[in-house]
């Protein structure tokens, strides 16, 4: 097995290793020999991302018709994904739904014999968010799409009246949207303890004042589109500062909301929280973390045959039309910290599925 990242930089052709041989015989990256990390508020990082989906639980009829889809990361302003390749025995293709989250869709029948093995290289800075003027109707960044109640984030009885209570006084969206997130943030625990806690159920964040990043920013979206405030949620993967390379044990999520005449403002309370810095991520979030997806209650590209996803981080499959449970699809994630980036190239585009390399997009 050969597996080979390619990007193009003017004529240049760039190969990035091979990793067939440590995955057979060790860890997939070696530790960064101690080497320090630049300071997460600062500059670009790069990475190297792992995502691997594993089958071996599933058990199917080879007449079944099976379908999967596996989250892409995002090109962004602030993300761009510098090269990829797929490893997988099945056609599969690149898909993207209509808030721009991108996935791998494949299909056939029975149950795929081999992991499905997702590797990107992806720059990664500071995000300051996105202005107003680059917001525009009618893309994934419209605001309008972000304003609607949710399955598990209703807008009107005790989260409108919370918003309603929480933005007296204040004049602005932006007061209003500052006066939510110091409430959440001085109000919420972080705790993944109990039952009901990672749904993103914003009236039981509202009840219980804790639970994960899902519940925190589930309450502030809920308070923020309450008051006609556009808000949405953004989950991806966390990047360890204290290490140079190992195991992502799971997602974090983080929201953006906007301010007319500034555009999209991104915060993420839960980690104001946990660190006592309300200040430091309100309005700017640093380079530790990988984007992935936006939204809540997805339907995906080709749609599921199931009801809308609460969110999409994790692989989705369906074996005849019916959903398989989640713990059936083993996904792990791994990532490695990689050398400064110093001159950036060109945004990522999406991966020849004929020959599973990465293909450039000519996106600045």
């Amino acid at each position: 097995m050969k597996d080979i990242f390619a990007t193009r930089a003017g004529n240049r052709l760039i190969l990035l290793a091979t990793w067939a041989s440590a995955l057979l015989v060790g860890p997939l990256w070696p530790a960064c020999g101690g080497a320090g990390v630049a300071d997460p508020w600062k500059g670009t990082a790069r990475y190297k991302f792992e995502y691997r989906v594993d089958f071996a639980a599933v058990s199917a009829p080879a007449t079944t018709d099976f379908r999967i889809w596996v989250p892409y990361p995002k090109d962004t302003k602030y993300q761009r994904v510098l090269a990829a390749a797929i490893d997988f025995p099945w056609p599969h293709s690149i898909e993207t739904d209509r808030l721009g989250n991108r996935m791998v869709y494949a299909q056939g029948k029975g149950v795929p014999n081999a992991d499905l093995v997702m590797r990107f290289e992806i720059e990664r800075d500071p995000s300051d968010g996105i202005p107003a003027d680059e917001a525009l109707s009618d893309s994934p960044s419209d605001p309008d799409l972000f304003l609607g109640p949710a399955r598990l984030v209703p807008l009107g009885g005790v989260i409108g009246k919370l918003a309603a209570r929480q933005a007296r006084g204040a004049s602005t969206d932006g007061e209003k949207i500052r006066a939510f997130y110091d409430y959440v943030v001085k109000t919420m625990r972080y705790s993944k303890s109990g039952s009901g806690s990672g749904r993103g159920d914003a009236i039981w964040a509202c009840d219980h004042k804790r639970g994960n990043c899902t519940d925190f920013h589930s309450l502030l979206i809920g308070m923020a589109r309450s008051q006609e405030i556009p808000a949405r949620f953004i989950i991806g993967f966390p990047i360890p500062q204290d290490a140079g390379s190992g195991p992502i044990a799971g997602y974090h999520c983080w929201a953006e909301l906007f301010e007319r005449g500034r555009g999209w403002l991104p915060v993420d309370a839960s980690e104001a929280a946990r660190s006592g810095r309300p200040e430091a991520y309100f309005g700017r979030i640093p380079n530790d973390r990988i984007e992935f997806t936006t939204g809540r209650d997805l339907s995906l590209a080709p749609p599921q045959s199931g009801p809308p996803l609460n969110y999409f981080i994790y692989p989705y499959a369906e074996a005849d039309g019916a959903a398989l449970p989640q713990e059936k699809l083993k996904a792990t994630f791994r990532f490695e910290r990689i050398a400064d980036p110093g001159e950036r190239p060109a945004a990522g585009g999406p991966i020849d599925p004929g020959t599973g390399k990465f293909a450039r997009s000519g996106r600045d």
